[in-house]
């Protein structure tokens, strides 16, 4: 059964979208939203849809910049259950150009997740990071990095060099 028939259902069971096997759901809390919040996760939501365009993407990666989404990407990102929901909203992050500086371990260590599209995605995402991160930090993010079990040795060799060269 797909979407089309479960709307036009008199009576749709809303559980039937919740149907992990049949349909990805990200599911993004607005209570207590403002009208900009609401604003970032209408399209946030959009981005994860299968229907959308590489046209409309651009458009939501301008208007995510110009709200300056990027805490509630990571926070969208580390709610996401399904690893093609998190690799896109992962995409969007280094699409958008917003500055993710301050999640620099966050991204470091999705980089050193097993999923490989997610990795891939985490991974660019970090050397894509322009801000400055403290001595602290990238030594932290290189003891995460050389300690994983991550099956992307590629990934992880690209991430390792690329906070060595941050510490230089």
């Amino acid at each position: 059964m797909d979407i089309k028939e479960l709307l036009d259902d008199e009576n749709p069971d809303p559980k039937k979208f919740f149907d992990e096997k049949e349909y990805n759901t990200l599911i993004v809390n607005r209570e207590g939203f403002s009208k900009k919040e609401n604003d970032i996760a209408d399209l946030i939501e959009t981005l994860t849809s299968k229907d959308v365009t590489r046209a409309e993407t651009e458009e939501i990666f301008s208007k995510l910049k110009s709200l300056n989404a990027a805490k509630m990407l990571v926070d969208e990102i580390a709610k996401a259950k399904h690893g093609e929901n998190k690799a896109k909203l992962c995409a969007a992050c280094w699409e958008s150009g917003l500055d993710f500086t301050e999640h620099f371990l966050f991204f470091t260590e999705l980089a050193c997740s097993n999923d490989f599209n997610i990795a891939m995605e985490a991974l660019t995402v970090v050397e894509n990071i322009e801000g400055t991160i403290s001595e602290e930090i990238l030594t932290k993010a290189l003891e995460i990095a050389q300690n994983t079990k991550s099956n992307n040795s590629t990934i992880i060799e690209d991430l390792i060099l690329n906070i060595r060269q941050r510490i230089s």
